[in-house]
């Protein structure tokens, strides 16, 4: 199994409560990450029993998988010092670990986190699947007749009941960036029972609040034979400037390059983004398909494909209009169906 690679014993029987009714434990009380930086709700561990995942913690600790059923399984974990100090674990998940979703735990000096909602199990990846697309949940926009966070667990739910196997969540995730809105946003994602893999929009660019709920900017996961790759679009520069995310595209896009299909998704795509990072996605070793938001529209007949290249593009509306889509993965091609909108609950 391709496992994915961010930017990368035992659990009192109290962390299994709470690791059901409290979201982000192994979070500051405002949602950013601590301890276990990655994976985490928002760019969770794919893997299958026998298999390794990657983390990376603030410090080396005992690591195990807890399950909201209340089975906890410790795992094998080979440590590595990253520049800077952080620590990088690859843990082997436990054969004995049934499918399903995990809060990866960690335990050091008497003090026990959990990373909610952060690491999935599967018996075998399906060769034919559904990916649920949310952009633009803009959680803390005050203009609508329905709160916010009221049309975002309409849309969960719909994201729930759909059938789809992973959801992607394209940016705009607040209105203006502010750690309430983030808490706020996660109290909501982690109803969702589907792995969430989220990368940010411009509206969540304020100061380094993004970083510290999420972590990695630009990261990549493979699904099965699929591999996927997210990047960041805040800013886009027509003379590149040589920087992280340049470099990364560069070495994540080689990473998924043996994938059936590439597939990336931001927030935004635009013609005048940086041609360097156009140059490494679109034509030197095109990305198979591109998901994006930002217009809180649908693509126009005309956005269907990127303007040079090959790479086939869909565009969704806004989840706080109470829009998603589903898009169908299978070995013949990738076909986005048409956007829904959530039924409101009474």
């Amino acid at each position: 199994m391709k496992e994915r690679r961010a930017i990368s014993p035992c659990i009192a029987a109290a962390l299994l409560v709470g690791m059901v009714c409290t979201p982000s434990q192994a979070r500051d009380q405002d949602g950013a990450l601590a301890l276990i930086q990655t994976p985490n709700c928002g760019a969770p561990a794919l893997a299958q029993p026998g298999n390794t995942f990657e983390a990376v913690l603030a410090e080396q600790a005992d690591l195990g998988l807890t399950a909201s059923t209340g089975g906890v399984f410790p795992l094998t974990v080979s440590w590595q010092t990253l520049p800077g100090g952080m620590q990088h674990a690859s843990c082997l998940v436990p054969q004995n670990a049934p499918p399903g979703m995990y809060g990866l735990t960690a335990s050091v000096r008497g003090r026990a986190d959990v990373n909610v909602r952060s690491v999935y199990v599967f018996e075998t990846f399906p060769e034919a699947y559904a990916v649920a697309h949310v952009t633009d949940v803009h959680i803390g926009a005050e203009d609508r007749p329905r709160t916010s966070e009221a049309i975002f667990r309409d849309v969960i739910k719909t994201v729930n009941e759909s059938g789809a196997s992973i959801a992607l969540f394209t940016g705009d995730l607040t209105h203006s960036g502010e750690p309430d809105q983030f808490r706020r946003f996660l109290e909501i994602l982690d109803t969702c029972i589907l792995p969430t893999f989220v990368c940010p929009g411009n509206h969540d660019r304020q100061s380094l609040n993004y970083e510290q709920v999420f972590g990695p900017l630009v990261y990549y996961f493979w699904f099965g034979e699929d591999g996927y790759l997210a990047f960041d679009t805040k800013d886009y520069n027509t003379a590149d400037d040589l920087g992280r995310q340049d470099a990364d595209l560069q070495v994540f896009r080689r990473a998924i390059k043996p994938a059936r299909w590439s597939i990336g998704f931001t927030h935004r795509y635009e013609p005048g983004m940086g041609m360097r990072s156009q140059i490494v996605l679109f034509l030197d070793n095109p990305l198979d398909f591109l998901v994006c938001g930002h217009t809180h529209r649908s693509n126009k007949p005309d956005e269907t494909h990127v303007p040079w290249g090959t790479t086939a593009m869909t565009v969704t509306p806004a989840a706080i209009d109470g829009y998603l889509r589903l898009i169908e993965v299978t070995p013949r091609g990738i076909r986005p169906r048409e956007p829904v909108r959530a039924p409101e609950s009474p």
